[in-house]
């Protein structure tokens, strides 16, 4: 079965801009696919965070790791990122084969916050505001598409060191991120030409895999709407990289890692 979209693991717009990097187009990876989201990279609550072997060393990032037009990315930021994308990263090494890179997934990791931030500095200077109660949809919405309930969906990013005024300040980032794409570039759709062919690839990617043991994917008009969500998140994600090169030409960025 297809993966939620709105999955915990992206609830930062840097993750995308992370992920984005770290997925070659057409290789059936849904985290390049997850709705640009605003917080952290974060394993899906129905995923096993356990890994083989020790987890990254970050015993000598700075801190802070830049400065964004005079705004710090903390060291707590970027580790709260890193940490989750390297264990997705160990999740498909263990399918692959090819050890993480761990040099190349700081300096993702890193420019994907850096992006994030001019993102969300554009969207204030836009005068782009989101609600209380949009907040709240939006939290809804991510506890029902990962089947969990409110208190579930705290207590599974507590886990990962989010506590709830952390989970709503960067749900809010998210959310001011997506008024910003669609402010710049107006709202994305897919054609049922793009739906279809989406579709067939992912089919032929499920079978190459054995998925759903030989079964396939459900029919088509089961999962349409699932499909369409993942072109449009994509086309999202891509608009977010390209929004934010442009704002980097013109910003004062400082790293330090």
């Amino acid at each position: 079965m297809l993966k939620n979209t709105r999955r915990l693991v992206a609830v930062a717009a840097g993750a995308v801009l992370v992920t984005a990097g770290c997925g070659a187009p057409g290789d059936g990876d849904d985290a390049a696919r997850a709705e640009p989201t605003a917080a952290t990279g974060q394993a899906d609550p129905q995923t096993d965070p356990a890994q083989d072997g020790a987890g990254p060393n970050t015993d000598d990032i700075p801190d802070p790791v830049a400065e964004v037009n005079g705004t710090e990315i903390t060291k707590d930021e970027f580790v709260t990122v890193f940490e989750g994308q390297y264990q997705q990263m160990a999740m498909r090494a263990q399918m692959t084969g090819q050890p993480v890179d761990e040099d190349q997934l700081r300096a993702q990791t890193l420019e994907g916050l850096v992006g994030s931030e001019l993102l969300r500095q554009e969207a204030l200077e836009r005068g782009l505001e989101v609600s209380d109660a949009e907040i709240d949809t939006a939290l809804a919405g991510f506890a029902e598409s990962n089947q969990a309930s409110e208190d579930e969906f705290f207590a599974a990013m507590g886990e990962q060191g989010l506590d709830r005024d952390d989970v709503m300040d960067q749900i809010e980032k998210q959310l001011l991120v997506e008024k910003l794409i669609v402010d710049e570039y107006g709202e994305f759709s897919a054609t049922d030409e793009e739906i279809e062919a989406a579709y067939q690839q992912l089919a032929q990617q499920q079978a190459m895999s054995g998925g759903q043991a030989g079964g396939g994917l459900p029919p088509l008009e089961q999962v349409r709407d699932e499909v369409e969500e993942q072109l449009v998140a994509e086309q999202q994600a891509q608009a977010m990289q390209m929004l934010s090169e442009e704002l980097r030409e013109g910003a004062d960025v400082t790293e330090h890692l």
